[in-house]
């Protein structure tokens, strides 16, 4: 009998600590958002949108939802009020934010978004010129017929493009706080022939947007992260090659109190066309010397708006005093020297021959 008590008792117990997944709400009441747009309100200071594709029996279809409010977050809460299933967005995988506000700041944006953990920190960034209701409207009616599309843009193993800046929520939550690096971001706008169009990307410094790069030099950046998957550029205007491997070997020093950036970059070429009277020795060097001056261009051109988007400062944290850092921008950065060498070798002429 006692231990018919204890059993009961036991079962019991049981019973009052595992209560279940009370708070679970079911799949079939509940939409998953894909993106988010941000952008200034007219009554209030946020507008936010909501995108959600619905799947149907003819394929899906995209609903765009949008509230203002004076906190994204209320934004949200309004939003998901209002529909009658529950909202889960941590499916958000793609966060688009208006031009004007990025140049005012998108700071409280992505701290919001790094908090609250409603919205994951892997979730892609871009910035638009046109109005945010209008680009989701585009997207949408592409989504409908490939729902995958607006992903494959970004995804490496698809449609991505090394000319195209990859920004995350938590990278750009990490330059924000740091002291000795920055961002780009994509700017993007609806396509004529296509769902997007890639324009550039947005200099960002402390979460601000300060500047715009060429697609062109979009590329430098990403090869300079050692990102690229044989991308193809033009060296002259009559011979054009792929680079299939980059290297980088970077070294730092001092030199009169001003920071050096040695940077030595080597490349794999495969040639893809040659309409011109050049020879494979002369189309390495002239890649070479053309790679070597858009480097130097970058450079300079980054210096002058006071971003270190290509985060060299990075490289000169152990040879700084810690509390010296903080001012790595305005005293050090502008006086940065850079020492760059770049290698071309083309390892496979593809049986291109001079015509």
């Amino acid at each position: 009998m006692m231990r018919k008590l204890q059993t009961g008792a036991l079962l019991i117990t049981c019973a009052v600590l595992l209560t279940g997944c009370w708070d679970i709400k079911d799949v079939n009441h509940r939409v998953l958002p894909i993106v988010m747009g941000i952008s200034y309100g007219k009554t209030n200071t946020y507008r936010i949108h909501i995108q959600i594709p619905s799947p149907e029996k003819q394929g899906l279809s995209s609903k765009v939802f949008y509230k203002e409010a004076d906190t994204i977050s209320k934004a949200l809460t309004d939003i998901d009020t209002d529909i009658e299933a529950g909202i889960d967005f941590m499916h958000v995988q793609f966060i688009v934010f208006d031009r004007d506000l990025a140049e005012d700041g998108i700071q409280e944006a992505i701290a919001f978004i790094a908090r609250s953990q409603q919205i994951p920190t892997k979730a892609l960034v871009a910035i638009t010129s046109e109005e945010i209701g209008a680009f989701l409207a585009h997207t949408g009616r592409v989504i409908q017929t490939d729902g995958s599309a607006l992903m494959n843009f970004f995804n490496k193993n698809a449609g991505w493009s090394p000319e195209i800046n990859l920004a995350y929520v938590w990278k750009i939550y990490g330059a924000m706080h740091s002291d000795t690096e920055d961002v780009t971001i994509p700017i993007l706008r609806s396509g004529k022939s296509t769902m997007l169009e890639f324009l550039g990307s947005a200099v960002m410094a402390k979460g601000k947007m300060i500047g715009e790069i060429k697609k062109e030099q979009s590329l430098l950046i990403n090869l300079y992260e050692e990102l690229f998957q044989g991308s193809v550029v033009q060296v002259t205007n009559r011979a054009s090659v792929a680079i299939v491997k980059c290297k980088n070997r970077i070294h730092t020093t001092w030199r009169d109190e001003h920071p050096v950036l040695q940077m030595n970059m080597q490349l794999s070429l495969h040639l893809i066309e040659n309409n011109g009277n050049l020879n494979e020795q002369q189309i390495e060097e002239a890649f070479a010397q053309d790679m070597k001056s858009r480097y130097e261009e970058l450079f300079s051109q980054l210096k002058t708006v006071g971003s270190d988007a290509l985060g060299t400062g990075q490289y000169f944290r152990n040879k700084l005093p810690f509390d010296q850092l903080v001012n790595w921008r305005q005293d050090y950065y502008p006086k940065l020297e850079t020492d760059l060498t770049v290698g071309c070798i083309i390892t496979n002429s593809g049986d291109v021959v001079e015509n």
